[in-house]
């Protein structure tokens, strides 16, 4: 744990500040941290995921952005397992609430994203993952726009293009029925890659991910972003150094709220990366408008602000969660008991027979529940 975590990862404005880092790190591994970090983070997520534990969530939330801070930006590469850790709401008025004293403001404080996120979704495993390609300077340049600023931190050994995962929930609700229908529609996801002559990718289909791939349960995958090493936009990071994936870029297609979506991810342990998931609240779009006139090509609006990448804008940048990327080599692990076993995979699925389930008599088939809903 302590070769990943180290408060030299954080760019700290004073001693005093830096002190600090060091004894919340301190306080984690001596009460929380029990050998494993897995385990640690699950009793972490199982708080975050209870509407009725609300008192504990600010601390847990602390103790995740103590380790943010203390991580270090390196590459990932490849398929990785995903765990949603927690959503928040974006404070609007936080600027109002520093001159109280206060962190958040009260309307943020109702948390209504995650008590939403937590009675409809939270242990589904809806989502599962992501997967981090090569990209060509032509496709990475066609995306940003030939942004300069982008085409000058192109490096085609850390520059990624990647796409997210998603899976069938299990035993589904009303509501949960309706989650990857209209994640496929809005999302314009696509099936789930076979083999490397799929069509229509942004980059070429490696038999080796696509072979690690086979650790993850999942259907459909979309959502498309780049990736490259970069500062955290999220003010209070100090320009603390991250591997950054950006959502924004009108040609990536993004549909709200991913228009304001950036995650930025740091190492905390071997083949396990703590991402945040960091929102624009000023200067964005809600999406692209389009509407067919008298039998023409289609005509399209804009509707807000596009993303340019103008480092001269204030985006108002804030937190507004946490996740997990954690390396296919260790999905045994990830699945387990102590850790995160509503997303193993169930038998039918990929990754049942893959991980060797289906030779265990002793591994029982979890099942989502709504507890922590009310």
């Amino acid at each position: 744990m302590g070769h990943y975590l180290n408060t030299e990862n954080f760019p700290c404005a004073t001693v005093e500040e830096k002190q600090a880092l060091a004894g919340a790190v301190e306080t984690i591994i001596a009460n929380d941290f029990k050998g494993e970090m897995l385990p640690m983070l699950a009793g972490y997520r199982k708080i975050l995921e209870d509407n009725r534990r609300r008192e504990e969530w600010d601390g847990i939330h602390e103790k995740l952005m103590t380790l943010f801070k203390c991580g270090k930006s390196t590459l990932l590469n490849g398929p990785m397992i995903g765990v949603p850790i927690s959503i928040r709401d974006s404070d609007y008025f936080k600027e109002t609430a520093k001159k109280y004293d206060h962190s958040r403001s009260m309307r943020s404080h109702i948390e209504w994203m995650a008590t939403l996120w937590n009675a409809a979704y939270a242990s589904t495993g809806l989502w599962m993952g992501k997967t981090f390609e090569p990209v060509s300077r032509e496709v990475f340049a066609a995306k940003c726009d030939n942004n300069p600023v982008m085409m000058e931190r192109y490096d085609p050994t850390v520059t990624r293009i990647g796409r997210n995962f998603f899976r069938e929930p299990h035993q589904p609700n009303f509501l949960q029925s309706f989650g990857l229908p209209v994640l496929t529609q809005f999302w314009e996801l696509k099936d789930r890659p076979l083999d490397p002559s799929a069509r229509g990718f942004d980059s070429p289909l490696l038999s080796i991910n696509l072979d690690k791939e086979k650790a993850i349960p999942y259907v459909k995958t979309g959502g498309i972003f780049l990736a490259l090493p970069g500062n955290s936009v999220v003010e209070e990071m100090n320009g603390k150094a991250v591997y950054q994936l950006n959502y924004r870029w009108p040609e990536l297609h993004p549909a709200f709220p991913m228009t304001r979506l950036v995650n930025e991810l740091v190492q905390i342990d071997e083949g396990v990366y703590l991402g945040q998931l960091v929102m624009a609240t000023h200067h964005y779009s809600l999406g692209t408008l389009r509407l067919p006139l008298f039998g023409e090509s289609p005509r399209e609006w804009e509707l807000g602000e596009a993303y340019a990448g103008n480092t001269q804008i204030d985006y108002g940048y804030q937190n507004n969660g946490f996740f997990l990327m954690i390396d296919t080599s260790r999905a045994r692990q990830v699945f387990a008991d102590e850790a995160f076993p509503n997303l193993r995979p169930r038998p039918g699925e990929i990754g049942w027979k893959e991980l060797g389930y289906d030779k265990s008599s002793s591994i029982k088939l979890v099942v989502s529940t709504s507890e922590g809903a009310d």
